[in-house]
C-alpha cells in the first residue's frame, strides 16, 4: 500500500537547502519515491501556517522507514536540519473498502 511523506519546512538557508534537495531527491527516487506536490506558497485554510510544503509518494511505509534509517540519508538529514526547521509525518495510503 502506498505511503506518503508530508513535509512542512521553514527554510532559513536557501542555498544549503537547495543543495540538500538536489541530493535528497535522488535518494528518494532510489527508494521508490516520487514527488507529487511541491508548493512554496500553500493556500492556508485553517489552523496551520506553512511556507514550503511537499508530499512524496512511496511504495509503502517501509520504504520511508528505510530511507530515514539509511546511512546515505543521515548526513543529508543533518544538512536539512541546519538549513530549515521541519515537521515531517508519514501517512499510509487509503484503500477503499
Amino acid at each position: 500500500m502506498s505511503a506518503y511523506l508530508v513535509v512542512d519546512l521553514d527554510i532559513q538557508d536557501h542555498d544549503a537547502f537547495a543543495d540538500y534537495r538536489s541530493k535528497a531527491l535522488s535518494l528518494v527516487a532510489e527508494a521508490g519515491g516520487r514527488l507529487i506536490a511541491l508548493d512554496d506558497a500553500p493556500l492556508q485554510l485553517e489552523g496551520w501556517e506553512a511556507s514550503n510544503m511537499l508530499i512524496i509518494e512511496f511504495p509503502d511505509m517501509q520504504a520511508i522507514r528505510d530511507l530515514f534509517a539509511s546511512s546515505a540519508y543521515a548526513p543529508l538529514a543533518r544538512q536539512r536540519q541546519s538549513a530549515a526547521g521541519s515537521r515531517i509525518i508519514a501517512l499510509r495510503g487509503f484503500v477503499p473498502a
